[in-house]
């Protein structure tokens, strides 16, 4: 009897049947005790993984935004210096050799109303030179250095500049108040200017070419000495400034 049952344990289908579901059984009793002890650590790595992700996300996110802006910036930069360009070959700055700067907005900018530029002697450039942009004037160089210099703003206090009304044609004299305005003094009161004009430079001081926009008038008032003063703001956004026009006289 235990030679027959021997013979049948070892020659029978039972036994493969036997050792295959010992198999299985073992397999998978052991994969899911494996996950059982390793469910907290899965969880947590899929946590930390998730926030790996966000930042991720985050830093991508911020990357795109500054290559977009520097690509925005870019194209404004080539726009600007195009139509500076343009500007010099119809002729706008007839009489003057325009020399391009990049225009940067330091601390004197904030507290003196002065502005930074990146060319200087090397660009024979000199004290008292207009300086302008695609919109109109910005002011005069007031110091050079031999790779840059400081642009005295139309709105410093120091700054005086003859003025013409767009329309009338009428003559006065602006000079900078500071915090982004222009006064404008002794208007006759037959002068009809009002809110919203422009006034414009004159061409007759050698320094800026004629019809070049200023300012435009943003409230009018009458003086106790018979004259209309005006308050103005440059047409020019000073805080936008990416490149100017220095305009050198050929004469």
């Amino acid at each position: 009897m235990s030679v027959g049952l021997i013979a049948i344990d070892k020659f029978s289908p039972i036994s493969r049947i036997r050792d295959s579901i010992a198999v299985f059984l073992e397999k998978n009793t052991s994969l899911l005790l494996y996950r059982i002890q390793s469910y907290p650590q899965l969880v947590v790595l899929k946590v930390q993984q998730q926030q790996a992700l966000a930042s991720q996300n985050v830093q991508l996110k911020k990357q795109v935004e500054e290559y977009s802006l520097l690509l925005k910036q870019s194209r404004n930069q080539v726009k600007d210096v195009k139509l500076l360009n343009d500007l010099s070959q119809k002729g706008i700055y007839e009489d003057f050799s325009p020399v391009i700067a990049k225009a940067v907005l330091d601390v004197n900018f904030f507290v003196n109303n002065q502005l930074l530029i990146d060319q200087g002697e090397n660009k024979n450039i000199q004290i008292g030179y207009a300086v302008v942009n695609k919109d109109g004037v910005i002011g005069q160089v007031s110091t050079v250095n031999p790779n840059s210099s400081q642009i005295s703003l139309i709105t410093n206090p120091e700054y005086k500049i003859y003025v013409e009304h767009s329309v009338s044609k009428s003559k006065m004299l602006a000079q900078g108040a500071g915090n982004n305005t222009i006064i404008v003094k002794y208007i006759d009161k037959n002068d009809k200017i009002k809110v919203g004009d422009i006034l414009e430079t004159t061409g007759l001081d050698d320094v800026y070419p004629a019809q070049i926009p200023v300012a435009r008038v943003v409230r009018v008032f009458y003086e106790n000495n018979g004259f209309n003063s005006a308050v103005c703001v440059p047409v020019v956004d000073f805080r936008q400034l990416q490149y100017v026009s220095v305009l050198k006289s050929d004469s």
